[in-house]
């Protein structure tokens, strides 16, 4: 037993929802809400798990999170859709816009939906693997409020701008790459800042445009750096145009911080893709190969100072296992806030049990 206090999956998804429709939410976008955040916190993506519900409380009774809304498509063109959040949360926007692309893939071999008007939608691979969930391959872009300086300036300009893409590999785990185009999530840096630690040097810059290892010098006036220079620096300004131009949404520095202005929609733009292998071959020889594929790469020889080799998502994929059966060790940071939103709200805040 390693001594953390863990939390079932179910208890925190239970909370979520309470929480949630407690603050006005209807059941089912606080549901769906609740899924996403639990399952990045069974991934061990905690910064953006169920730490998340407070803000979307605050935002919700702020005016910024409309708990009327619904998908409204704006231009439907078969395999093309564009829909308006109209404000609403951001994960259950996204989760019924993937659902649509799903169901359009089916019809027409790929599907793309665009969403406008939209707030912050959790971890994207959440989305993407509802697709390869059901056989299909799935990609979630999203862009987010400007916290990144372009390779070369030293304003932020792009947002931490993440991709998904989730692909079916019959009884292997699905292989799932999921990325942030900084260097680092922002809540990273944040956290760090608030523990007062602080950040490897090569995350972020100040506001002369200097490395900087404070994580306060990063947020007020800095920026964080895309990973890999120009190459991610490339990517998160094309995920801002596929993700925010394309289908209307706001772009960089237009898009409202999460947790600032809480009164005001934060406009963010996503584009959800679902692509059929049926359409391309034999359903049954895609998967095979894909299967085959992570096994043949799973077998390399390791390098110097590697375990062994793993495959986009798998180590998410383990934990997930392990957390859903002997339940989900939170940060400290989280447990605070949950028991402190709990106390606002007037709930019970979520059990834990000893590891």
């Amino acid at each position: 037993m390693d001594g953390l206090t863990r939390y079932a999956a179910s208890d925190l998804h239970a909370f979520v929802v309470r929480a949630l429709t407690t603050a006005g939410a209807t059941p089912d976008d606080a549901r769906l809400v609740a899924d996403g955040l639990v399952a990045a916190d069974l991934r061990g993506v905690h910064s953006h798990g169920v730490v998340r519900t407070a803000i979307y409380v605050r935002r919700l009774q702020h005016g910024s999170i409309n708990p009327s809304a619904v998908l409204s498509v704006v231009r439907d063109a078969g395999p093309v859709v564009v829909v308006d959040a109209q404000g609403g949360f951001g994960i259950a926007m996204a989760t019924r816009a993937m659902d649509l692309a799903i169901a359009r893939a089916r019809e027409h071999g790929v599907a793309f939906v665009g969403v406008r008007n939209s707030n912050h939608c959790g971890m994207l691979a959440h989305l993407a693997m509802r697709a390869s969930a059901q056989g299909l391959i799935g990609l979630a872009l999203s862009n987010a409020d400007a916290q990144v300086a372009p390779w070369g300036a030293r304003a932020k300009y792009l947002g931490t701008n993440p991709m998904a893409i989730a692909v079916p590999a019959g009884a292997e785990p699905p292989i799932v790459l999921d990325m942030a185009t900084s260097i680092v999530p922002h809540q990273r840096i944040k956290t760090a800042a608030a523990r007062g630690e602080p950040i490897p040097q090569g995350w972020g810059i100040d506001r002369e445009g200097r490395p900087a290892t404070d994580p306060r010098q990063v947020l007020n006036g800095g920026a964080i750096l895309p990973f890999g220079g120009p190459k991610g620096s490339g990517l998160s300004l094309m995920i801002d145009i596929l993700a925010g131009l394309l289908p209307g949404a706001a772009s960089g520095p237009e898009i409202i911080p999460l947790y600032e202005h809480l009164d005001r929609v934060q406009g963010v733009g996503h584009l959800l893709a679902a692509i059929s292998p049926a359409s391309f071959g034999p359903q049954e020889d895609f998967v095979r190969r894909v299967a085959r594929l992570a096994q043949e790469v799973r077998a390399l020889p390791p390098m110097e100072g590697a375990e062994r080799v793993y495959l986009p998502g798998e180590i998410e994929h383990r934990r997930a296992l392990e957390y859903a059966e002997r339940g989900i060790p939170l940060p400290a940071e989280t447990e605070v806030a949950l028991s402190s939103l709990a106390a606002d709200l007037g709930i019970p805040a979520p059990a834990g049990m000893r590891g």
